[in-house]
């Protein structure tokens, strides 16, 4: 127990608390408050990424930016494919090349200890690095989210909804309206209408009032053809 009181960023540190080794049979490590675990394992990850990086494999390289283009294309579509596979591909050779310009106790002893202990101390919102790592890549590679073809704002952003909604009268309107239609179409008017060939197309007149023709005749539903043309006259 101590007097000093430190900040806890997580509840996950009182519940779950760092192991450390302090000693392997018996000898006590060399190391002030002992080895993580959790370091332990980001170094043997290192390695095993150094060593497989170093190779300069042309095989991982594309194995690594194929998988990039799968995540990307399931977030951004084709663009995203080409983009994450690209820079998965070229980030792979470099890696690789710039690895194999460091001496063996820089690759294999320095390197994973540097990289294990800068993974081990930051914790942002009181995770590990990882974890992190991990949800915010998620979050960046996701799907846009959309809704009725456009994209969902951010949180806390003010977006106008100014809709434009267009109104016109159908078959229910008691009122003939001027109108023209190109079928294929099926119309259905609320009372009887003429129908009067014309050059080309018919034309559509009330009933009521109107003395029928020897060419002329009432409907209430009209049957459009392809191409053929009706004319509403009130």
């Amino acid at each position: 127990m101590s007097d000093v009181s430190h900040p806890i960023r997580s509840y996950q540190r009182i519940f779950r608390p760092e192991r450390r080794i302090y000693q392997i049979d018996g000898r006590r490590l060399p190391v002030p408050g002992g080895v993580p675990l959790q370091w332990l394992g980001w170094a043997l990850a290192s390695l095993v990424a150094v060593l497989a990086l170093s190779q300069r494999s042309v095989l991982l390289a594309v194995a690594l930016g194929a998988i990039g283009g799968v995540i990307g294309a399931s977030s951004h579509g084709w663009r995203g494919a080409l983009a994450a596979g690209a820079c998965g591909f070229l980030a792979t050779v470099t890696a690789g090349v710039l690895l194999g310009w460091l001496d063996w106790p820089l690759r294999l002893l320095i390197a994973p200890g540097m990289i294990a202990t800068l993974a081990a101390q930051p914790a942002p919102d009181g995770r590990p690095a990882h974890r992190y790592l991990t949800s915010w890549l998620a979050l960046q590679l996701r799907a846009s989210r959309r809704s009725l073809e456009d994209a969902i704002p951010a949180d806390g952003a003010v977006r106008v909804w100014a809709p434009q909604v267009w109104v016109a009268p159908d078959e229910h309107s008691p009122v003939l309206h001027h109108g023209r239609v190109r079928g294929p179409a099926r119309l259905v008017f609320a009372r009887p209408v003429v129908a009067i060939p014309a050059r080309g197309r018919v034309v559509l007149r009330p009933a009521e009032g109107h003395k029928l023709r020897p060419n002329e005749q009432l409907a209430e539903v009209i049957e459009l053809a392809e191409g053929q043309q009706v004319e509403v006259r009130p």
